[in-house]
């Protein structure tokens, strides 16, 4: 019976190197990267991250962790919440679904901003970058979706701004994705993957509303995210029906409008020019967008908005109309103006100025109706003293 024990336990110790062989394949070619990833994305900015969101996007594999910060807090009398995260996922060639380089960088911050002086010489908040009119989320959410490419790669960005419980400020979200070749193999056209990229700024915002107590109504998760307003989606402007409805065409000067559609956001674009392409941007910015324009004015031009001196209209240094009405809740002022609206080569004439005027009173008018703000004060070609 010996050799019978010896080949047994030869058999076994086979066996058993077998299993060990097998599991350290499946650690070593992909077990370890995808735990530690789902690691790295559980731990990131302060645990409000939707995991299986993020890994859907941007797969669980070669992902690296980028800048994490946390301070402040939501009852914190001096010192606003700023939480951001960064995780970055290199090539794969392996990985069919996420083959390309993409960055995701997240940012929950209080609104509004305690701790101002502290900020000089950066914007308060994250811009939302779009060329074109950004698309509102919808579904029960104050937020948009906005898309563009630069060098070479293409990016995404989505905004939710969460109305907290009274007293407690409130909270923006915002999700700024950038890719190479697999945004371009799986272009934003795609609805499943802009719908992929707001569900992460959704589900951070409700964790984000959870973790510091904010205590907002929430939306429903998107089923699906309208495709921001491309170059060859112009209307004439009698058939603007979006954010540029009331816009007056001008002869050839202002023939066709790009405009985004209706629904509760805190940014809302309509911009408008001729054949030769667009010209002039209406923009209407409410709470943290508001704010953030103010703090950035006085930060290039080294005076303080006009708006907080009490004036509510009038034209900023570089020539941009704009005005203001008051809002319900504690965002405070929404702004509303038009750049673009002059060519520095040439002298704006009477009716340049009157056609300006105009256009920004129609836009401000209806969107602080949609708003439920106050009537904007009616703009004029006022300078700040």
């Amino acid at each position: 019976m010996a050799p019978v024990k010896r080949y047994a336990v030869w058999a076994g110790a086979v066996l058993a190197a077998l299993v060990l062989l097998a599991g350290g394949v499946a650690w070593f070619g992909g077990g370890y990267d995808r735990w530690s990833s789902a690691r790295l994305v559980t731990d990131a900015c302060d645990g409000v991250l939707p995991a299986d969101e993020v890994r859907a996007v941007l797969g669980d594999r070669r992902l690296k962790a980028g800048k994490d910060t946390s301070e402040g807090s939501l009852d914190d009398t001096t010192t606003s919440l700023r939480v951001t995260c960064g995780i970055a996922r290199g090539a794969d060639p392996h990985d069919g679904a996420h083959p390309g380089e993409a960055t995701m960088t997240v940012t929950v911050n209080g609104v509004p901003t305690l701790d101002r002086e502290d900020r000089r010489y950066e914007s308060l908040y994250p811009p939302v970058r779009s060329t074109l009119p950004p698309a509102p989320l919808g579904q029960g959410w104050s937020g948009v979706f906005a898309m563009g490419h630069s060098s070479g790669e293409a990016e995404a960005t989505t905004s939710v701004l969460l109305d907290c419980a009274p007293g407690r400020g409130d909270l923006l979200v915002t999700v700024a994705v950038e890719g190479k070749k697999y945004l371009d193999d799986s272009p934003l056209d795609n609805p499943e993957r802009r719908t992929a990229f707001a569900r992460i700024a959704t589900a951070t915002a409700a964790n984000a509303s959870r973790r510091w107590n904010c205590d907002a109504d929430l939306g429903e998760p998107p089923a699906t995210v309208p495709l921001p307003v491309n170059e060859d989606e112009y209307v004439a402007p009698a058939d603007a029906e979006g954010s540029c409805s009331g816009v007056t065409a001008r002869g050839r000067t202002v023939d066709r409008v790009w405009e985004s559609g209706s629904g509760a956001a805190p940014i809302e674009e309509c911009v408008f020019g001729d054949a030769k392409g667009t010209g002039s941007r209406l923009t209407a910015l409410y709470g943290p967008y508001a704010e953030g324009a103010r703090h950035d004015t006085a930060e290039h031009t080294g005076k303080p908005h006009p708006s907080e001196s009490g004036q509510r209209s009038g034209v900023l240094d570089e020539g941009d109309y704009w005005t203001s009405a008051e809002c319900p809740g504690d965002g405070g002022a929404a702004l509303f103006g038009l750049t673009g609206g002059h060519d520095d080569a040439t002298q704006e004439t009477g009716a340049d100025r009157a056609y300006a005027l105009s256009v920004l009173k129609t836009f401000a008018e209806r969107s602080a109706a949609a708003h439920g703000c106050a009537a904007p004060a009616a703009p004029t070609a006022t300078t700040a003293p």
